[in-house]
């Protein structure tokens, strides 16, 4: 069919494309890849052949992408550094950051982010909950979180199942 066709590819993805080829046909492989405009993904063992036509390099070992070339000078979201996790942080880390103030972070109504349904609660709601958890309401917190007469919320069982006892 003709939606097979590329009549102007923009990339060539070219698996050990050394493989077989005399010098003269590497030389022409590497003439007509550097006059070609477009990207190229090569996998090669045959550094000689992609240093001559590759301006970085992405080297795959032990679970690790390492990129070297073009790419070390300007930063790329593909390699960019991880962040580390506020989880992972120590409390004093914290402390120091937010100046003394634990909520700085935004993480201050993090019990109640969604209700019985899934559905995400609003700061509104999640402020409520948290005045309500504070007071003891339970059926304040119930109501909030949607949560039926007689079934209990995975990870909030603390609000039991809304009976009367």
């Amino acid at each position: 069919p003709k939606s097979n066709r590329w009549n102007c590819p923009h990339l060539l993805v070219l698996d050990e494309p050394t493989n077989y080829l005399d010098r003269e046909a590497l030389g022409a492989l590497s003439a007509a890849l550097n006059e070609w405009g477009g990207a190229v993904l090569m996998i090669s063992h045959n550094k000689e052949f992609y240093s001559s036509v590759c301006k970085e390099e992405w080297i795959v070992a032990d679970g690790k992408v390492s990129v070297h070339g073009d790419s070390d000078e300007r930063a790329m979201k593909a390699v960019a550094k991880k962040k580390i996790k506020k989880k992972d942080e120590t409390e004093d880390t914290k402390l120091e950051k937010a100046g003394g103030n634990t909520n700085a972070d935004g993480d201050k109504y993090k019990d109640a982010t969604t209700n019985f349904w899934g559905q995400t609660v609003s700061k509104k709601e999640a402020r409520q909950y948290d005045k309500a958890k504070k007071k003891g309401d339970v059926a304040a917190m119930r109501k909030i979180l949607q949560v039926p007469v007689g079934k209990v919320m995975p990870g909030f069982e603390e609000l039991g199942d809304g009976k009367a006892t």
